[in-house]
């Protein structure tokens, strides 16, 4: 959440996870009781410890590579990835998470274009929301956000539309009625995405 430029809150927490706020509230609490946790008292804003954040840096990248193996090499779809990553993401220990870096050929970017921590890549400083595209331009999708990758019927639609990483865009502009996007993808075809799905995807100039 934090890496799309959201600050992370409870409230937040709980609807990206599809939990009751108290849930989160109750995980948060045991978090600040290990340390790996701190809240600021007037914004609620959840932040990482230096050794949450190792963990939280680990976790990541054990998941986008489990990501990888089962799309890459066990054929799994796009949408099917995410949950069963956070499945296998747990058993990974350090020594499997190397042999399978290299097995995987150092990936940089998980299959939504997320980067890989540890692999080197970074994030284009020029990247922004798909929303934010401006008419008549051209650009090419970076990354699917995170909070995305939490619905697989979306993933699904992004998929089987061709609105994937390295994808390039023609945006010609807003519908008259409803606000949503309006573009050409890379067959040549209209596509119309609502603002909601827009700001979930990332973007750079082509």
């Amino acid at each position: 959440m934090t890496s799309e430029g959201r600050p992370a809150i409870g409230a937040r927490l709980a609807e990206r996870m599809n939990v009751k706020p108290a849930t989160v509230v109750g995980a948060i609490d045991r978090l600040k009781g290990a340390n790996l946790v701190t809240v600021d008292e007037r914004t609620k804003g959840i932040t990482l410890t230096s050794e949450g954040r190792e963990i939280a840096i680990s976790l990541s990248r054990r998941h986008r590579l489990a990501e990888r193996l089962l799309v890459d090499v066990l054929g799994l779809s796009w949408s099917e990835a995410h949950d069963e990553a956070c499945e296998l993401e747990h058993a990974i220990s350090p020594r499997v998470e190397k042999a399978l870096t290299e097995f995987l050929g150092n990936p940089q970017t998980c299959p939504h274009g997320n980067p890989i921590p540890g692999s080197g890549a970074i994030i284009d400083p020029k990247v922004r929301p798909l929303r934010q595209a401006e008419f008549g331009t051209d650009v090419r999708i970076s990354f699917i956000s995170e909070e995305a990758e939490h619905e697989p019927g979306l993933l699904q639609y992004l998929e089987q539309n061709n609105l994937l990483p390295g994808t390039t865009l023609h945006i010609k502009g807003i519908s008259p009625f409803e606000e949503n996007l309006i573009m050409v993808n890379s067959e040549g075809r209209e596509l119309t995405l609502g603002t909601k799905t827009a700001q979930r995807i990332y973007v750079v100039p082509a």
